[in-house]
């Protein structure tokens, strides 16, 4: 097992020059990483592996940070909470916008009291490569009873860092692999990281003030994880969990996961944070592999004059397997049919179940192989952000015949352009194709979906 150890170099000696870091790395010493005037080694005595796990010029995988990120999600509070997040609130808990401070204020005062923040996205791990947090915050001071945490995790999975209700700092590795009954947790004190505990030296770590923290993991189940902070454009690596011939079992049940901050009170005390801005990143490339499903009206469905009608409708299952339903959907492509009269279409995205009322039960997708149900028998619906509009217009060669028009429209690319559970997954947003007759006559409608399934 390789050893490792922390050199100062002098003050008069630059970090570029050679001789001096060969000399330091002689007698089976490899120079791995180097911040601030300290040259962090690993011994190669019985033999290293050539990337080094503390070089944060690598990415999870030991390959050379030279590709262009592909940002899987970007969270800021410019103008206040996006609808890309949802929060969670008990007791007294709180989440306030800060828009001057571009951050949100997380607070409670009572004990079992919490506030939970969190994005709507799981944001889709690639096997193979590494995926990347950063996430920019302030915990406060530490304040005994109260429980701060931020980065990558949800209720059964996940990395964080947590100030916990002693006030000590530890970062913590979640998983379900025992079941969503059983949660267990790793937890390494700040006293205890293997690589830099940041209590002493030139970088001492104060999280009563701004602190950007960093985590990069391999996932396939069994790989690395490496936790740390970016001070000063410099990512210090502080902790690093290796798993592989370690553990028999996967070190955490799902490697999709959102971005969260949370505080919770034990006792009675007025408690705060603040979650400043976030982004998911997958290293060395990405495509977003997902299954492919579509759906449609079997039959034409009545549109009378100037009136409104939910066409179609797609959301997702509550659970899979068992387990929550964490998948996320985007919409590939929306056609609508008309066969006598002008209409106008809206592809819709509603935030929960009850903004639809429907006329009969949803159906499950393909046999249940898909993660997600339909509706074509929807008569009402409220509420709803617009993601595209247009018209079709009827034949107007034969007004009578039952030849329909076909509008097609790709699926917008933006960050509003997915739907996912709530936070319980028990109440999904929705994707519904709405279609308005624009004329004084009747006509009859249809639409189809074609979508991606993201998990």
């Amino acid at each position: 097992m390789s050893q490792h150890k922390i050199i100062r170099i002098p003050d008069w000696v630059l970090p570029e020059a050679e001789d001096f870091l060969n000399e330091v790395g002689r007698d089976g010493w490899e120079l791995v990483h180097l911040y601030n005037q300290h040259a962090y080694m690993k011994s190669t005595a019985a033999g290293s592996i050539a990337s080094g796990s503390l070089n944060a010029s690598v990415d999870a995988f030991g390959r050379t940070r030279m590709s262009e990120p592909f940002t899987l999600g970007d969270y800021k509070h410019t103008y206040g909470t996006e609808d890309v997040f949802l929060n969670k609130l008990n007791g007294d808990g709180t989440v306030t916008d800060n828009v001057n401070r571009s951050s949100v204020t997380l607070a409670v005062t009572s004990s079992n009291s919490y506030a939970i923040h969190q994005t709507k996205m799981y944001h889709h791990y690639m096997p193979g490569k590494s995926q990347m947090l950063l996430s920019s915050f302030v915990f406060g001071t530490p304040l005994s009873g109260s429980t701060k945490r931020t980065g990558y995790f949800d209720d059964y999975n996940g990395i964080f860092l947590e100030q916990d209700a002693t006030g000590s700092l530890q970062f913590v590795i979640r998983s379900a692999t025992n079941g969503t009954g059983s949660i267990q947790e790793t937890r390494v004190k700040q006293s205890n990281w293997n690589v830099n505990t940041l209590l002493t030296g030139d970088f001492v770590l104060d999280v009563t003030k701004t602190q950007l923290f960093y985590v990069d993991f391999q996932w396939l189940a069994v790989g690395r994880v490496r936790c740390g902070f970016v001070h000063k454009g410099i990512t210090v690596i502080c902790h690093v969990f290796d798993h592989t011939n370690i553990l028999d079992v996967a070190y955490m049940q799902n490697p999709n996961l959102p971005v969260r901050c949370e505080i919770r009170n034990s006792v009675n005390i007025s408690s705060s944070m603040e979650q400043i801005c976030s982004t998911v990143v997958s290293e060395g490339g990405y495509s977003e592999a997902g299954k492919a499903y579509s759906v449609s009206n079997e039959t034409f469905r009545a549109l009378p004059s100037a009136s409104v009608l939910p066409v179609i409708a797609i959301r997702l299952k509550n659970s899979v397997n068992g387990l929550p339903n964490r998948a996320f959907l985007r919409i590939q492509e929306a056609a609508v049919f008309t066969d006598q009269q002008t209409i106008r279409y809206t592809l819709t995205k509603l935030p929960s179940g009850s903004m639809l009322t429907t006329g009969s039960a949803w159906v499950s997708v393909d046999n249940n192989s898909s993660v997600v149900e339909y509706n074509v028998s929807a008569t009402g619906y409220s509420d709803g952000k617009i993601l595209l509009t247009g018209f079709v217009g009827a034949n107007s060669l034969n007004i009578n015949q039952a030849n329909p028009l076909v509008q097609n429209q790709a699926g917008v690319s933006n960050k509003q352009n997915f739907i996912a559970q709530n936070y319980d997954s028990t109440d999904s947003e929705i994707y519904v194709l709405i279609a308005k007759n624009m004329t004084a006559d009747p006509t009859n409608v249809g639409g189809t979906m074609l979508w991606s399934e993201i998990y």
